[in-house]
């Protein structure tokens, strides 16, 4: 029987959401000037999971990540360990590098003039070198990003200052670091292109009550949205849902994990969706003022004791054809919202104590980049 919205009264979990009611005024997800100082402030000094690690699955390969208007080369080394830099020529700034692939002779070659660039990025070889200033030639090489592997991902961040990846998770890398990620393996993936601001698909997945109207068919009858507990985990958020028929059998001590599908935002842009043997993962690009790019995987553990790996893929295949089916009930409706964004009719959103992340998702927007806190 599908769960709907009670008149009066709240749950126990709603009497504890941990902040009040508060405001936004429309210009937060429309103004282009505002979207120029996230970009800078925040994706520009932030970690992201950008790649399984299974991407590169062996010494040599090589992929690139487009997003922010940045490309990165992200390539394995000889001894296991990733290296990312900036996929640009140091001559002219050319692009150096399309797609992904396997490098074997562990060079780049500029398709403009032919530098030639290592693994690590760094300059090998330089065409007519005596023609240069030697000095201007020594150690070049193309800018070093920031990369580690964690939790099964490729992570990496675009600023030198941002705090190492496990302080910059706190809690919530000890929250996933809980399901031994490096045991699970990407299965699905997908990616869709939304007409909206960045920040308007993030309120969408950080909320519950939605969830008996957009999924009245596909979400409703499987998890118990008004007992939702919502933590603060600043600038991260997560919140743990009890599953119909499934956390009411676990024993009192199991934890949250192993009971819950538990809910977690890495701040800024990416979620961990995890149910106790497997997760979806997605995280929303911002491509412009008003289009997002959404891009989402289905990440499994290892069959469950008593599964064959034959039932154990026909359930993980299960389990991503209703997460599309989810994403297309999300996805139609934020869409519609760009068919009325410009309405004069619209001023303020109103988030109340259920939306509590999303409150506190703004303030932390609005903090980063240097502006006076919602109401």
């Amino acid at each position: 029987m599908t769960q709907t919205p009670q008149k009066t009264g709240l749950t126990a979990a709603e009497r504890q959401y941990p902040l009040p009611p508060s405001r936004l005024d429309v210009s937060v997800y429309r103004d282009p000037d505002r979207y120029r100082a996230e970009i800078e402030a925040i994706f520009h000094r932030s970690w992201f999971p950008v790649h399984p690690s299974s991407d590169l699955p062996t010494a040599r390969d090589f992929l690139t990540w487009d997003q922010l208007g940045q490309s990165v080369v992200i390539t394995r080394l000889d001894d296991g360990s990733v290296a990312a830099w900036h996929n640009v020529c140091q001559h002219r700034g050319a692009r150096l590098v399309d797609g992904s692939g396997h490098c074997g002779r562990a060079r780049f070659t500029c398709p403009w003039h032919g530098f030639v660039y290592d693994l690590e990025g760094a300059v090998s070889s330089v065409p007519l070198r005596e023609s240069f200033d030697e000095d201007a030639l020594r150690g070049l090489r193309s800018p070093a990003v920031r990369v580690r592997e964690w939790g099964g991902w490729i992570w990496l961040t675009l600023s030198g200052a941002a705090p190492p990846l496990e302080d910059y998770l706190g809690e919530i890398g000890r929250q996933l670091a809980g399901y031994g990620l490096e045991g699970f393996s990407t299965r699905f993936r997908t990616s869709v292109r939304l007409k909206v601001n960045w920040k308007i698909v993030m309120d969408a997945f950080n909320e519950t009550w939605h969830v008996p109207f957009t999924h009245r068919d596909t979400l409703a009858g499987m998890v118990m949205w008004r007992d939702a507990v919502i933590r603060l985990a600043s600038p991260h958020s997560w919140m743990t849902l009890p599953i119909r028929g499934f956390t009411q059998r676990a024993a009192p001590s199991a934890d949250h994990r192993e009971s819950h599908l538990c809910h977690y935002l890495v701040f800024p842009n990416t979620i961990f969706s995890c149910f106790p043997t497997h997760l979806q993962m997605w995280s929303a690009w911002p491509v412009s003022v008003d289009e997002t790019l959404l891009c989402a995987y289905e990440v499994v553990g290892p069959p469950p004791a008593g599964r064959t790996e034959e039932e154990w893929q026909r359930h993980n295949e299960r389990d991503w054809r209703q997460f599309l089916d989810v994403l297309g009930e999300d996805s139609e409706v934020i869409n519609n919202i760009a068919t009325v964004a410009g309405s004069l009719g619209f001023r303020h959103s109103m988030l109340n104590t259920a939306e509590s992340r999303l409150t506190a998702f703004h303030r932390e927007v609005a903090e980063r980049i240097g502006e006076e806190e919602p109401a």
